[in-house]
């Protein structure tokens, strides 16, 4: 399993990349959040999750990536963490 964070600025373009294909989409709505967490499983799911500094949202339920969104992620992530 894969961890990836994202904060600051790229927080809001991640975000963007993430969930602008939703109707009433707005980074704003993000910008709460400490950071955004993905976390990847190995067969390539991933979720997001907004973590506060005490709590976390789950922002998007596990799925598939047939977009290849967690590699344009890997460019705008603060700390990755590989674990078994």
């Amino acid at each position: 399993m894969e961890r990836i964070w994202i904060r600051g600025v790229n927080q809001l373009k991640a975000a963007e990349l993430l969930f602008s294909y939703k109707e009433d989409f707005s980074p704003e709505e993000y910008r709460k959040y400490k950071e955004l967490e993905i976390v990847v499983q190995e067969d390539g799911r991933y979720s997001v999750w907004g973590n506060f500094h005490d709590d976390s949202d789950l922002l998007q339920d596990t799925r598939k990536d047939p977009d290849n969104r967690v590699k344009q992620l890997l460019a705008l992530a603060d700390e990755i963490v590989v674990e078994e």
